[in-house]
């Protein structure tokens, strides 16, 4: 088991160095494949997001129920039963996802997609190896939450990074050395997807616990699981739709190459989320164990540190984005035209993203005691407002109304889904929670952009202007931590540890 502290670095780490594939080669897909074929690898990718609800809660349950028997020396050996029974609703599900997709190709070819100049047979196929894509990475996030509850987030984050340079680095030689334009591109990310997922089920296998007997199926580890899991499956459902409302609306009314537009905004808000998941892969399996032992103290310092470390992220992080998007979006594409369109709602998104980010060690926390009520409510809410709202949005004001919806969900989850979780877990800690852990460090990373802002309102696409972005970033990350009380404490005692250790 890896201590929590290596654990959030290598999530860092590793994230950091996924988000940093996915944006590096973006422009050179787009001017290989130009904007509507790449709006084809942003509809995979929405259905990709689509696809995890079909788990049913499995994977946040598993690694929740592996974390709190991995310690109980009682329960260690019925580890793998565990894993072995949920392999059977697995891989019968990814199944069914490949062939609901494929079966679909024509009628979302013709019927949704709004192409024009690619033509039908291209688009079907297309679709097809979507669906083959989509069902052979499925199961490699089950594999990857059993990894999490083992709390083996180094060795996870290898593998993911090793996978992700190979997907997105990869396929350079398939764009530039053949003529096979889309269709070979989604190739091979079919290749790509069985292989990540066959290395996600050897190295999750080979770190289970040893067990008496051999790992059979057991019916009575799914029924256990049931509630929990069909409780987070329908937070996590709700969610995902909400997440999916708007790309999906923009494909349905407004033309495919808008749809590319707007993935682009949507790589780099990703990249801002990759930085802020890995709190909540390394806290959740910690927490679920804190929990468990009716360590409450431990459990509260835990969450307003990780919650401190969280806002100074996003804080400087999303503060740069928001700042600066078009001058970032010129940087990164090499093309004004498309950074002028999609900057505002490239700095709608990463708000909302940010926001988003805040709430992540807040849910952690909920599922570690085993309810995902509050969560339910409140996406459930979102969803049926935001449907009518996202329609309306995306008719009348393109990619800015359809960004903005992820913006003003989550400021209502931050002022009312929060505070609620707080009466029911950690009674009295809201305003703690408000005034001490996001409030110091969202304000001096705000107050350090908006100075940086002020003295360098645009840049240029030179070496000087580069480096002003990336110390301003550094800057901001340096004034949040310092503002953050118990990420000062942590910085603080950790260079004391380290002179005393040098004079040693």
């Amino acid at each position: 088991m890896a201590r929590l502290r290596d654990s959030i670095l290598a999530n860092y780490g590793g994230q950091a160095w996924i988000a940093l594939m996915g944006l590096a080669f973006v422009p050179v897909y787009v001017g290989r494949l130009g904007a509507e074929s790449f709006g084809l690898v942003g509809f995979m990718l929405g259905l990709q997001s689509l696809s995890l609800l079909l788990d049913f809660g499995t994977g946040v349950f598993l690694s929740r129920e592996i974390a709190r028997r991995h310690h109980d020396p009682a329960r260690q050996g019925s580890i793998r039963q565990l894993v072995r029974s949920f392999e059977w609703l697995v891989w019968p599900v990814a199944l069914c996802i490949g062939l609901a997709i494929c079966l679909s190709a024509p009628a979302i070819a013709t019927g949704w997609l709004n192409a024009e100049t690619l033509g039908r047979p291209t688009l079907v196929d297309a679709v097809v190896l979507i669906g083959l894509a989509v069902a052979l990475l499925w199961p490699s996030s089950f594999y990857a939450a059993a990894m999490t509850g083992l709390e083996q987030q180094p060795r996870s984050n290898a593998l993911a990074a090793a996978f992700s340079t190979l997907r997105y680095a990869g396929v350079l030689p398939v764009l530039y050395f053949t003529d096979t334009g889309i269709l070979g591109f989604l190739a091979w990310f079919v290749l790509v997807a069985a292989l990540q997922t066959a290395g996600f089920a050897v190295a999750a296998w080979r770190r289970l616990p040893a067990a008496p007997e051999p790992a059979r199926f057991r019916f009575s580890e799914l029924f256990d699981a049931h509630r929990f899991a069909l409780g987070v499956f329908a937070a996590t459902a709700l969610s995902l739709l909400l997440t999916q409302v708007d790309r999906f609306t923009l494909s349905a009314l407004r033309p495919l190459q808008e749809l590319g537009l707007y993935t682009v905004a949507l790589t780099v808000t990703a990249g801002l989320g990759r930085l802020l998941q890995p709190m909540f892969s390394a806290i959740y399996p910690r927490m679920s164990r804190l929990v468990a032992q009716g360590d409450v103290a431990t459990l509260s310092g835990l969450y307003h540190l990780s919650s401190q470390c969280v806002a100074v992220v996003a804080a400087a992080v999303g503060g740069v984005i928001v700042a600066y998007p078009e001058d970032l979006l010129r940087m990164w594409t090499g093309d004004a035209a498309l950074s002028a369109r999609i900057a505002l709602p490239l700095a709608m998104l990463t708000a909302g993203s940010v926001l988003n980010g805040l709430m992540i060690v807040p849910y952690a926390l909920q599922l570690a005691h085993g309810s995902a009520r509050l969560a339910i409510i409140a996406n459930a809410l979102a969803l049926a407002l935001g449907i009518p709202y996202c329609l309306h949005a995306v008719d009348g004001y393109g990619l800015a109304g359809a960004a903005s919806l992820w913006l003003f969900a989550n400021l209502a989850y931050c002022a009312l889904f929060v505070p609620a979780m707080h009466r029911r877990m950690l009674p009295g800690e809201a305003a703690r929670w408000y005034l001490r852990d996001l409030l110091p460090a969202l304000l001096a990373a705000g107050v350090l952009v908006a100075a940086a802002k002020a003295l360098r309102p645009t840049l240029e696409q030179t070496a000087a202007d580069l480096a002003w972005l990336f110390a301003t970033a550094l800057l901001a990350v340096c004034a949040a931590g310092l503002a953050a009380p118990d990420v000062r404490a942590l910085v603080r005692t950790q260079a004391q540890r380290l002179r005393a250790r040098s004079a040693e």
